[in-house]
């Protein structure tokens, strides 16, 4: 039970730093590149915990990886 309360609360963590990066480079004009870069990095962040046999986080991995997909493609909309 201790478990899932930690995970839960590294996962909001994350989740808000997250958002905090995303809307600090939108309005101080951080290029594409470095958003897209960042949400690849969250992806490869996510797949490696899926991937560990030792870690079960409930499907939150999986919900890691969406995030960065969806800050990837946040960085490729964004005109430079």
């Amino acid at each position: 039970m201790i478990n899932i309360v930690v995970s839960v609360i590294l996962l909001l963590v994350v989740i808000g730093l997250t958002a905090g990066f995303i809307i600090y480079g939108l309005k101080n004009g951080a290029s594409g590149i470095k958003i897209m870069l960042y949400g690849i990095g969250i992806i490869l962040l996510g797949g490696i915990i899926a991937v560990d046999p030792d870690s079960y986080l409930g499907g939150f991995e999986y919900l890691i990886v969406l995030v960065g997909l969806l800050i990837s493609l946040l960085g490729l909309k964004k005109k430079d």
